[in-house]
């Protein structure tokens, strides 16, 4: 009994001091390969658990079941124009044999090594047969799916079973990025700057058309402004001469007190002969001056004349009876009254005292002679009845 009970204390000892190199442990997110002298003696252990192995002469190498990232910095490839992209790939793979992975590769560093450098180098297979639109664009799932396809068996002779692989960034290099950016910039640019000339070509058709319109409807109103003035004129025109025809005398006193409206003011000083017509209104009423008798006789005319013995012998026919028989104009001649009364003054009447002159016209009727006066246009005309 008591040499049993030894037995069991030497043993816990020995555990004690033997059992860190006597026993380990597989997690069961590890996979585990025991080596004596850097050698493979059993088989790779898969199963989580607690494990037996010769102390000091057994090593235990420990693998990550878990998915494992093979990444690398970012490289430039050659595309199908001989022109460089910055392409950065990784993949996703997985241990599945860990004494194949052991005795190929040794440890995941290596296998990182490896990997990395059969990705890129389909990675580059795969980028020369494409331009660099279509990598950026269109066929980047594409490329990534062919190396993943390519890249696959190669793994698995490592014991590393392939997930996927991805490009995180395609990029152009960075000593011609700048001066692609700005060709870019300048692209956009000219794309601008022609859709801003195009613009500016509408506006200057807009505005040419409108400026047209305008132009046609200044020159059809212009035009009918024009016609309408020019018809107006044509009848004041007509209604002037008329009226000049009427009464020539009062025309020209009017045309007389229009001009002395527009020269005279306050400091208007006028130089003229004695005799001029501009005068002729401001010393006589009627416009006759020192030279009436001249203008008089230009006045005379058998048309003058003759309209004067039409209103003077309608006038007599009202104020005498003539029984039937026309007057008779026996006399006419031309003079000059101190007033408005022409020589033939009413008891009670007022008149200005202005020189006026006129005709002094004798009728006959029946055997009777009567005498009227008429100022030079026929406008006044009295009976001096005996």
């Amino acid at each position: 009994m008591m040499r049993y009970a030894i037995l069991l204390v030497i043993l816990v000892i020995l555990t004690g001091i033997l059992g860190p190199q006597a026993f380990f442990v597989v997690d069961e997110t590890q996979s585990a390969i025991v080596t004596r002298f850097g050698n493979p003696v059993r088989p790779s252990i898969q199963d989580p658990g607690l494990y037996v192995k010769t102390p000091f002469v057994e090593t235990v190498t420990y693998f990550d079941k878990r998915r494992t990232l093979f990444d690398a910095p970012a490289q430039d490839f050659l595309d199908e124009d001989k022109r460089r992209l910055s392409i950065d790939a990784y993949a996703m793979a997985r241990i599945v044999d860990p004494l194949l992975f052991f005795k190929t590769v040794r440890s995941p560093e290596g296998a990182v090594t490896r990997g990395t450098d059969i990705i890129n180098s389909e990675l580059r297979k795969e980028i020369a047969n494409d331009n660099r639109v279509e990598i950026i664009r269109t066929s980047r799932e594409t490329i990534m799916n062919k190396v993943r396809d390519t890249v696959t068996p190669a793994l698995d002779e490592f014991g590393v079973s392939t997930i996927d692989v991805r490009m995180k960034r395609v990029d152009f290099p960075a000593e011609v990025a700048d001066s692609i950016y700005e060709r870019m910039r300048a692209e956009r640019k000219e794309q601008a700057n022609a859709e801003r000339a195009e613009g500016a070509k509408q506006d200057l058709e807009i505005r040419a058309s409108v400026d047209k319109d305008v132009a046609i409807i200044l020159a059809q109103a212009e035009r009918d402004a024009n016609i309408t003035r020019g018809a107006g004129e044509a009848e004041a025109i007509a209604l002037l001469a008329d009226a000049l025809e009427e009464d020539p005398d009062f025309y020209a006193f009017q045309r007389s007190l229009e001009a002395y409206k527009a020269s005279f003011n306050e400091n208007t000083t006028f130089v003229l002969p004695a005799n001029s017509d501009l005068f002729q209104f401001l010393q006589s009423p009627d416009g006759l001056t020192d030279g009436a008798d001249e203008r008089v006789a230009r006045l005379q005319s058998t048309s003058d004349l003759a309209r004067i013995e039409s209103v003077a012998t309608e006038f007599l026919s009202t104020q005498v009876a003539v029984d039937g028989e026309e007057p008779v104009l026996t006399k006419a001649e031309l003079l000059s009254w101190e007033d408005t009364s022409l020589g033939c003054p009413e008891p009670d009447g007022v008149y200005a005292q202005v020189t006026v002159p006129g005709y002094n016209l004798i009728f006959e009727i029946n055997g009777t002679t009567h005498e009227v006066h008429s100022n030079i246009d026929g406008s006044q005309i009295v009976a001096c009845l005996p």
